[in-house]
């Protein structure tokens, strides 16, 4: 099996809810630290114009190695997704895809990198990231694995689980083996 594939299994329908699904939107926005701006609309397209990759998805292959800071040197962001308030407030939330049977390294460097990657590029965009003016991150999560993960999850500012996907929008939960 490809590396990823597995984790891909589970970010695209996230990311894909998160266009389609108002529903889901509005409850991820809930559990972050832009709960006010729960109406907040996505910016898919005008991400996937900005980047000028037509292979690219819109929210996949985030990283920037032109920044060599601890946040952002090597490092990639799973899902990237930004959003625009009424009052034009853009905001992005870099979110880590764990699936199931993923590790974190001991050395705790990967679930570190989040925080600091979204400072930085609320401060400083890469070229291909929009400019905004708040950021946080984001984890889905198995929730069988919080305890292992315990260690790391204070870097993830929203901490949802697939579980809780699966309770509330089974629809996006293509990831289970009855939902294929």
């Amino acid at each position: 099996m490809k590396y990823g594939s597995v984790e891909y299994q589970y970010a695209r329908p996230i990311a894909q809810g998160l266009v389609e699904d108002a529903d889901f939107r509005r409850w991820v926005l809930l559990k972050s630290k832009f709960s006010d701006a729960s109406e907040a609309r996505i910016l898919h397209r005008e991400m996937k114009a900005h980047r000028n990759n037509p292979t690219a998805e819109w929210w996949r292959f985030y990283f920037a190695e032109g920044c060599r800071c601890l946040g952002c040197s090597g490092k990639e962001t799973d899902i990237f997704a930004m959003f625009e308030d009424a009052a034009g407030f853009r905001f992005a939330i870099h979110f880590e895809i764990k699936q199931p049977k993923d590790k974190f390294k001991a050395d705790g460097v990967q679930a570190r990198g989040y925080p600091l990657r979204a400072e930085c590029w609320a401060r400083n965009p890469p070229p291909r990231v929009l400019r905004h003016q708040g950021a946080s991150t984001g984890i889905f999560l198995s929730e069988t694995k919080r305890t292992e993960y315990a260690l790391h999850l204070g870097n993830f500012q929203t901490q949802i689980t697939f579980e809780e996907i699966e309770r509330h929008f089974p629809h996006l939960a293509v990831w289970r083996p009855d939902n294929n």
